[in-house]
């Protein structure tokens, strides 16, 4: 009789090519070897603990909880190892070889507990769900990595159940969609607002709702009024921004004058224009989320996206659908439920009462963007749709505060010479305390507006699209925690094809969904195409929120690529989609696919299924299709971190944590990836910007886009694909020193 493919751990039936009586024995030994005062076992009980998981072919609760006792303690005791091995120059070989066994011993420990993890959310999941629920692999993977409460798990298999068997009151049938790709976005935002002020101009005025998490783009916030002053309604929610530090006491505001000097701006349109802000503190509780939605709808449409409305946010991969028919309606409606939540927030409901109280004593700062902004609101501001100048040192700064009748020095907290040196070196810039006191006048003037009674009467009028089913296309809407998570898994369920996922963020808890669907197609006979590329830039710590779903997929065998975008300047190029594609639909919208986009802050997304009789409806999957595969082909990087981690840990082949010093070199291999990309982007800025220089025909082309609705950064990248012609400009990039480079990383 053969062994069983699974092994009893404290009474959970787990895979034995996870956990088995050999990483037990392994660990057990090592655990011999660890001094720390929290090691409950002698050397000997733990070589009786491993000899009775052999004999029992289990492991009992008590050794169980022994186990993952030590394994917690192995976590800060680590660190006093580490203290101390470094304390005396890395000399004491003691002190290494217990951190190895340390290593080994938590390293295994992490295993039991994530393996236990998924095998108790099935078990939840099966409980919540009965027989006939199919998904059950997918959702407790999720489930397990999301670290979801019973009753959450509860209410997501019954929300993914009525989207499986049609019942879900979140389907909604009868709608006309267009899918936009890319700058298509950009494009489609901007033909919307003009198509609203030509309609008004004519004598048919549209309402125009904007909702968005930043909503700072000159060109947009123009059209906005133009599109009022023409005669058109237009009511706007926007995020209002954070007054915290998101880790230590270092306060960064940059984009918060920006978001109010919209506010202000459209305030003061000659036309029927209300403003808000989505009250943070008071509907979600903690200051640090997010409003993150992103929606525009002109009279019956809707677009539905991932993109900002700021400048820079048309140069990104993103997705998005313009819906009308009944879809549009809820979407317009979800809208006015939360322009009624936000209608007389007050600031502390807004930011936070800690955060102001301790305002004025905080380390508090913005890069330039952001005091040119507030000089602005603080002398006007310009008009709605006004560029405003830049500043590369603090001389030009110095000039723009004069230009505005202000002085700069009274604002900021250091010298001339030292801000010359933070604008160069791209740093923080420390505001004084009459900054600090001008930014708290313009929250005043911004959050006062829109709690004036004119304001406060047009925000309760907003009217709806009639919402007449006008097409053939069902759409799932996601306005709620386990609505976005239900639709997010079954868009990856109800794949057969394949699944194409480009992603700002990949986490492990969306990485072992697919990884189960992979598993479970296997398990039918079947193969199903699986790809994904994760957005590589750079956070302010050197590395990225990717690491851990990168190399989840790579070791569950799912090929995964990071983006390698071509840009035309400085500004960096991000796959800022949230987006699913497969052969049977697509998930889009605002939600990013970490555990607080699901789970936390205020998103929206949707998920349109492929009409198989509707032409139009293919032809959009094709088109979709299309746009990944490029992406996947010309703008993205595909490397083996756990290959190339081996070869550089080679020599420790054989030590007992090699497998440890693999996955730590591992993110070595991942930042080297992640600098070697930046290099390759800001090489490809350089060279396209000498095509477009070496012919003024190029230039022309440009402008000729940009007044076609491109932003300036795709319309220059287009015009030189244009030049040399799409297989001639990727392989003039391939021929850049940057890119041999990357080669060489491999």
């Amino acid at each position: 009789m053969g062994i069983s493919s699974t092994f009893n751990v404290g009474g959970y039936q787990i895979d034995r090519q996870q956990v088995n009586p050999k990483l037990i024995r392994d660990m057990a030994e090592s655990a011999a070897n660890i001094k720390s005062e929290k090691n409950a076992l002698s050397p000997k009980e733990w070589g009786e603990l491993a000899d009775r998981v052999e004999t029992q072919d289990m492991v009992s609760q008590e050794d169980l909880g022994l186990i993952m006792d030590l394994g917690k303690a192995c976590l800060s005791y680590r660190k006093e190892l580490k203290d101390e091995l470094a304390a005396g120059g890395y000399k004491d070989e003691k002190l290494k070889a217990e951190l190895s066994d340390v290593r080994v011993f938590r390293a295994g420990s992490d295993v039991i507990r994530e393996t236990l993890n998924v095998e108790q959310a099935k078990v939840a999941v099966q409980a919540a769900a009965g027989a006939s629920f199919g998904p059950v692999a997918a959702v407790a993977n999720y489930a397990a990595y999301a670290s979801l409460p019973n009753t959450e798990i509860g209410n997501l298999v019954e929300n993914v159940a009525g989207l499986r068997d049609g019942t879900s009151p979140n389907l909604y049938q009868g709608n006309d969609v267009h899918a936009f790709h890319g700058q298509e976005i950009w494009q489609e935002m901007n033909s919307m607002l003009d198509e609203a002020a030509a309609q008004a101009k004519a004598g048919n005025p549209q309402e125009v709702d904007a909702q968005y998490y930043e909503l700072t783009s000159p060109e947009i916030v123009g059209k906005l009024a133009q599109a009022a002053e023409a005669g058109c309604k237009v009511r706007v929610n926007v995020d209002p921004g954070r007054l915290v530090a998101f880790s230590g006491g270092h306060v960064v505001i940059d984009e918060v004058p920006d978001k109010l000097r919209t506010l202000i701006q459209l305030s003061q349109v000659d036309g029927d224009v209300a403003v808000s802000t989505y009250p943070i503190e008071k509907k979600l509780g903690n200051v640090s989320n997010l409003m993150h939605r992103k929606g525009l709808r002109v009279g019956e449409k809707f677009l539905l996206s991932g993109m900002n409305a700021n400048a820079g946010s048309g140069e990104n991969i993103d997705a998005g659908y313009t819906i009308e028919g009944p879809a549009s309606k809820r979407l317009a409606e979800n809208f006015k439920r939360d322009v009624s939540h936000s209608i007389g927030a007050s600031n502390q409901e807004i930011y936070g009462t800690k955060a102001l109280a301790k305002f004025m004593d905080g380390d508090i700062n913005m890069g330039t963007r952001g005091l040119i902004s507030m000089f602005d609101c603080i002398s006007g501001p310009s008009k709605a749709g006004t560029v405003l100048p830049k500043a590369s040192n603090a001389a030009e700064l110095d000039q723009i505060a004069k230009s505005m009748g202000l002085n700069l020095s009274d604002y900021v907290d250091c010298s001339m010479e030292q801000l010359d040196s933070i604008i160069s070196s791209g740093g923080d810039i420390p505001l004084s305390q009459t900054g600090k006191q001008a930014f708290l006048g313009i929250v005043d003037r911004a959050l006062d507006i829109t709690r004036s009674p004119d304001n406060v009467e047009k925000l309760q009028d907003i009217d709806l699209p009639k919402g007449e089913a006008k097409g053939t296309s069902e759409v799932a809407l996601a306005d709620l925690p386990n609505d976005r998570r239900a639709a997010m898994l079954q868009t990856i369920q109800e794949a057969e094809e394949f699944i194409y996922v480009p992603a700002f963020v990949m986490t492990r808890s969306i990485a072992s969904a697919l990884v189960a669907k992979r598993d479970e197609m296997q398990a039918q006979g079947k193969n199903i195409d699986i790809r994904v590329v994760a957005d590589s830039g750079i956070y302010p710590d050197g590395g990225t929120p990717n690491s851990s779903g990168v190399k989840y997929l790579e070791d569950h065998g799912i090929d995964v690529h990071w983006t390698m975008l071509p840009r035309s300047s400085g500004h960096d190029r991000k796959v800022h989609a949230k987006e699913i594609l497969t052969d049977k639909g697509e998930f889009f919208g605002s939600t990013n696919f970490s555990n607080k986009g699901m789970g936390v802050n205020w998103e929206h997304s949707g998920y349109v299924r492929f009409n198989p009789d509707d032409e139009s409806s293919i032809a959009q999957r094709e088109s979709a299709k299309a746009h990944f595969l490029n992406l996947w082909d010309n703008e993205s990087f595909g490397i083996d971190t756990k290959a190339v981690a081996e070869e550089r840990r080679k020599q420790a082949k054989g030590q007992k944590d090699f497998a440890v010093q693999v996955d730590q070199a591992r993110g070595g291999v991942i930042r080297d990836t992640l600098r070697g990309l930046q290099n390759y982007e800001k090489a490809s800025a350089d060279f396209i910007r000498q095509v477009v220089a070496s012919d003024p025909k190029v230039g022309a082309r440009v402008s000729e886009l940009v007044s076609q609705g491109y932003d300036e950064g795709s319309a220059t990248i287009a015009a030189a694909k244009e030049q040399l012609g799409e297989d001639g400009f990727y392989e003039a990039l391939r021929q850049l020193p940057a890119y041999q480079a990357l080669q060489d990383l491999k």
